[in-house]
């Protein structure tokens, strides 16, 4: 539920940041990009490192089953580039192929899709993908600092992080942009990630939700005055901090990280206090999508991309742009639906031969 919720913010957010080029939305969405610091990559990215951490760590043939993860998201991404680019040409615009970083590929097609082969050129919100799958491949490394100490490990993410905030421009290359850099820095990004797959290892996430079901009252406080507490630090700048490398996104500022954690945690005070519903619908929906996190954040991203399209013709209203983010939610929601129908069924498939010999 928690990589759920991450993900539908990610389909707002995107949605909000691409229409706003073009005009203005009135209202945005409210999410809590909107009232304090961190967004939800974090999340994303720190969710991601914990499944990694769940699933994968502590298996024999742990690194060959993360290199075949990566693998996969490597090839998903020249699929998802295939629909994006698709989705572009049906609305044939210029503008369109300019704010999306497509008009490199549209411009010189072969050049451009070695290079996005190559991680050199990534078009805008992909990189997310390319940065998971480098972080993937580089955990097959890690692992043996983690395995040999836990807290050897923790002390070189931790410096790698130190330095990503010292060198904050050590970014991937990416040639569609002005400054030939992906947005996002990779030694810092790999902080969250790589906490999260040490508590995924630990099962950590577990036992905060059992300290947080006996101290609900206090974890409750904490979070609301926590998040009260950044949004007017932030909505009136008492920290003069605005503009600062530490609460820079790129480079995932230590303010940022730490409005980050009380974030998880002030979902996980949420899922604590509804816990008795979280067989309500809603709830349902929104770990649907977490569980098919993959073809959700896809799905999000050509919503994105032709949200971008509708609104360039006809961006009379803020009604449109609520509309288009609700029928994108709603779009997510089918694309996960979908793929756990066709899960399921492969999943009878290979058990009824079983079930058969028994």
């Amino acid at each position: 539920m928690i990589r759920g919720y991450a993900i539908f913010t990610i389909c707002i957010n995107h949605i909000t940041v691409m229409l706003t080029k073009i005009g203005d939305v009135g209202i945005k969405i409210p999410t809590l990009t909107h009232y304090g610091y961190s967004s939800a990559a974090e999340i994303f990215f720190f969710m991601s490192g914990y499944m990694v951490g769940l699933v994968y760590l502590g298996k024999a043939d742990s690194n060959k089953k993360i290199v075949s993860r990566a693998l996969h998201l490597y090839k998903v991404n020249f699929l998802l580039l295939a629909v994006l680019f698709a989705s572009a040409v049906i609305f044939n615009s210029a503008r369109l192929f300019e704010l999306t970083q497509l008009d490199m590929l549209r411009e010189n097609f072969l050049a451009s899709l070695l290079r996005f082969a190559a991680f050199t050129y990534v078009p805008k919100f992909t990189d997310l993908l390319f940065l998971y799958v480098a972080l993937l491949l580089s955990t097959t490394v890690l692992v043996r600092v983690l395995n040999r100490s836990e807290t050897l490990f923790l002390l070189f993410i931790t410096i790698t992080y130190a330095l990503s905030q010292c060198f904050p421009s050590f970014k991937l290359v990416n040639l569609a942009t002005n400054d030939a850099k992906w947005g996002l820095n990779i030694l810092a990004y790999q902080f969250p990630f790589m906490l999260g797959l040490i508590a995924g290892k630990n099962k950590y996430l577990s036992y905060l939700f059992q300290k947080i079901d006996k101290n609900l009252v206090i974890g409750c406080g904490f979070c609301v005055f926590a998040l009260i507490g950044a949004y007017v630090v932030k909505r009136y700048d008492l920290l003069a901090v605005k503009g600062e490398w530490w609460v820079n996104k790129n480079s995932l500022g230590p303010l940022r990280m730490l409005h980050f954690f009380i974030a998880l945690m002030s979902i996980m005070c949420f899922l604590s206090v509804f816990r008795k519903f979280a067989d309500a619908y809603v709830f349902r929906l929104i770990a649907l999508v977490g569980r098919q996190s993959l073809g959700a954040f896809v799905a999000s991203m050509v919503c994105c991309y032709i949200s971008l399209g509708i609104w360039m013709h006809f961006r009379n209203s803020s009604l449109a742009y609520y509309l288009l983010a609700i029928v994108s939610s709603a779009a997510v929601i089918g694309v996960a639906w979908l793929l756990e129908r066709i899960k399921n069924k492969d999943d009878m498939v290979k058990v009824s031969p079983v079930i058969e010999k028994c």
